[in-house]
């Protein structure tokens, strides 16, 4: 089906008219509605909100009425439904303008230093009116690992050094740090993707259910308005955790929850709706229908009202729905000059420990996936589809893939709220959210044009200033990572580090201390890449991420240790590798622990060939990597996995110790691989191995025969293959002498997992606590 065919094209924010320094500072066009009508909409400059609200300062419009914004939705749908829905499925973002022409400008090699100053994020400073004999985060115990210092964000885990909080299965579950005994269970709503902030002696925690249910409960009033629809929902629950934990309110939003950030008290929550996913279209079984079905859809665009188009809440205490009805008001939401989309992006503001509540919500006219945040500023990237129907050469596809576009909005963090106060563009696509830094009033973002399969890619680093309601690209640095992939980025005050990778992992630093002339200092080539990059001072930073031969396969998990005191000549000056091994920390930060006072770090690890899962503690000792000891969660009385009656056949049974080119059978590459067992079992022998599945075909004795292998009449050929649930360990932390560790079956928090302590420095077992 034609919406099936979407290609994604890179990270686009809201619309390129935003980012124009050229719009008039005068009313918006009208839109005309369906049936002639005129609705105007009043230009942001001019517009004043309430404190809290989203302030727009750029060139997004605004609706004075309801009726309006209706009218407004209905011009722009009316005007790309067809036969098969919305061109695009609905997604849409700004025309891809050609590439720009950055130019490098040259420029000498300063010898710059960084300024590290400790373990950048990891731990917070502990505050001037922290309680006297209160545990202070950094010193007594270990924080959330965090991209910025000042910035919160919500994990699966959290403690204050006394407590701890843990999401396990469908409950809240709260640990006494002492005792090591669970003290107290609060049961949550359903739902996946559970994230928690923790203030003082309330949770406030994050998930994303399923659909919307009915409203539960009576609903008064205030709520018969409510409008809900088939879809996903993010639900915000206020928990107690103080002598008798229980779920104070919960609000249930429509949309998909994408991320959150909280400074300064205020946890900053945003949701992202589709509802042009939801509307009942029609398709034609043929094209000679294709005429009625667009007639039909403009129909059903027509008849929408607001409830079809904007997300929907209800607020419940005490199992009744209080309130509930349309989330932003319509004077609160915007949209861009140029049409975006109908996904909208919602921005949700609310004091951590207070009552929940939706008047501080702001919503703009397009989707939203990635967040960075600084103690100033929230930034939203959004991912921009293009329908592939649209290019009609292989020539056309190049040249919208090369010049995709990152357009950037930023979000003004205020005692209250959150004000939208400028946007830009530049060239390419971002990483993840650590490819932007806001420092120094500036935004540092690294992005990658061309492709990497063709070898045309190259990476820039680009930096921003906010002038007037745009943030205008005042310096950039490229010819990085020429023909490869950014893995990692880091920036620390003036410097920023960046990793690319195809074949070898070249690592580069980069002086930005004059923003309008960035440098790029040094360059180190090595095998194997970054995907995590933390620094740890005194000139040093870690890199955790894969090992990879010289033509860039893969073989195991890597951790480099690089002196980057000199930053024109870095240097790794040490390398940890588990072959055959592999952790995810490029893609969850959260899971990575650096404790400054024992100078170690913690990082999850997954063995494939060893069947083993767990977490590596490496001690920085003097400018090598020390590994102190491993740590998982098996039951030492537990059997070992894979112990059996039978006889193990090895690789020299199965002569398969040469060159895997020349194995003649499944059975050699098995037992080469190390990944399952091949069991001869005789008369009395269970043909079974500890946590494996195991079956006998009567290929695997004719692949015997063929290797020269006669098995006696009474035995048989058994191939075995694991199906444990290994724990894996997915967040480490520490309080006070002791190092806690936590793992849910295959990682899975949705299942009730454990907690396990080790001792420091020692890793000595300590206790276990069943979630």
């Amino acid at each position: 089906m034609r919406k099936m065919l979407l290609v994604l094209l890179g990270v686009a924010l809201l619309a390129a008219a935003c980012t124009s320094g050229d719009e008039p500072e005068s009313e918006a066009p009208d839109s005309t509605g369906p049936d002639g009508s005129t609705a105007t909409s009043t230009p942001a400059e001019v517009v004043t909100l309430e404190a809290g609200e989203l302030r727009l300062i750029s060139t997004l419009r605004t609706f004075d009425e309801c009726e309006v914004l209706l009218d407004h939705i209905h011009t722009e749908a009316a005007a790309r439904v067809g036969a098969y829905g919305f061109e695009g499925d609905g997604w849409y973002g700004p025309a891809i303008p050609e590439l720009r022409d950055f130019a490098v400008e040259e420029g000498e090699t300063t010898e710059a230093a960084a300024d590290f100053g400790g373990d950048d994020g990891d731990a917070l400073a502990a505050s001037d009116d922290a309680s006297e004999g209160a545990p202070v985060a950094g010193v007594d115990f270990s924080d959330t690992n965090l991209q910025e210092l000042g910035v919160d964000e919500p994990d699966i885990v959290k403690t204050d050094g006394e407590q701890i909080f843990v999401v396990a299965g469908n409950e809240l579950v709260i640990v006494d740090a002492a005792t090591a005994e669970v003290t107290g269970r609060v049961e949550v709503a359903t739902g996946w993707n559970r994230e928690l902030f923790l203030a003082g002696d309330e949770v406030l925690l994050i998930s994303r259910g399923d659909t919307y249910e009915a409203p539960i409960g009576e609903v008064d009033a205030a709520a018969d308005d409510a409008a809900f629809f088939g879809g996903s929902a993010t639900v915000i629950e206020r928990i107690t955790v103080g002598l008798t934990p229980a779920v104070l309110e919960t609000m249930r939003v429509e949309g998909d929850y994408v991320s959150a950030r909280a400074v300064d008290g205020v946890a900053r929550i945003l949701v992202t709706t589709n509802p042009q996913w939801t509307l009942p279209f029609v398709y034609p079984q043929t094209e000679a229908g294709e005429e009625r079905a667009a007639e039909t859809n403009r129909q059903i665009v027509g008849e929408t009202d607001l409830s079809d188009w904007l997300p929907g809440y209800e607020l419940i205490r005490d199992g009744a729905v209080v309130s509930g009805g349309q989330l932003p008001e319509c004077g609160s939401v915007h949209a861009p000059t140029d049409f975006s989309g109908f996904g909208l992006l919602s921005v949700i503001s609310l004091p951590l420990g207070d009552d929940l509540d939706t008047s501080e919500t702001t919503s703009v006219l397009a989707p939203g996936e990635t967040v960075y945040a600084s103690t100033e500023s929230i930034y939203v990237a959004t991912t921009n589809w293009i329908d592939a129907f649209e290019v009609q050469t292989h020539q056309e596809w190049e040249e919208l893939w090369s010049n995709r576009q990152t357009n950037l909005h930023r979000f003004e963090l205020t005692e209250d709220g959150t004000d939208y106060v400028a946007s830009g563009s530049v060239a390419g696509s971002i990483n993840n959210q650590f490819s932007l830094s806001e420092h120094d009033g500036h935004l540092r973002v690294v992005t990658t044009t061309g492709d990497p399969w063709n070898e045309s890619s190259v990476s820039w680093v680009r930096v921003l200033r906010q002038e007037g309601q745009d943030l205008v690209e005042v310096g950039s640095v490229g010819d990085i990572g020429n023909g490869e992939d950014v893995q990692s980025v880091r920036f620390v005050g003036d410097i920023g580090y960046v990793v690319t990778f195809r074949q070898i992992d070249p690592f580069y630093t980069v002086d930005l201390s004059d923003p309008e002339n960035p440098t790029v200092l040094g360059e180190l080539k090595i095998p194997g890449f970054s995907s995590y990059l933390h620094p740890i001072g005194d000139g040093l930073v870690l890199g955790v991420g894969s090992d990879a031969d010289q033509e860039g396969v893969v073989t195991g998990a890597k951790v480099s240790l690089f002196d980057v005191s000199d930053l024109s000549d870095p240097q790794e000056i040490a390398v940890w590798i588990a072959p055959d091994g592999w952790n995810d920390i490029g893609w969850e930060h959260r899971s990575f622990l650096w404790w400054d006072a024992e100078q170690i770090a913690v990082i999850p690890v997954q063995v494939w060939s060893e069947n083993w899962s767990g977490a590596v503690v490496l001690q920085v000792v003097d400018g090598e990597l020390v590994e102190v000891g491993r740590i998982d969660h098996t039951d030492p009385d537990d059997a070992v996995p894979g112990t059996t009656d039978c006889e193990v056949l090895t690789a020299e049974d199965l002569n398969a110790e040469g060159d895997p080119n020349d194995f003649e059978t499944e059975l050699q590459w098995m037992v080469a691989d190390g990944y399952g067992l091949v069991l001869s079992c005789g008369d009395g022998e269970r043909a079974a191995a500890v946590d494996h599945d195991c079956y006998e075909e009567p290929w695997f004795e004719e692949e015997a025969a063929r290797l020269g292998i006669e098995l006696p009449a009474d035995e048989q050929l058994v191939v075995c293959w694991p199906n444990q649930q290994l724990d894996n360990i997915v967040r480490s932390f520490v309080i006070g002498d002791e190092l806690w560790t936590l793992s849910y079956p295959w990682g899975d928090s949705g299942q009730p997992g454990q907690l396990r302590t080790n001792t420091l420095p020692g890793l000595e077992p300590g206790s276990t606590v069943r979630l």
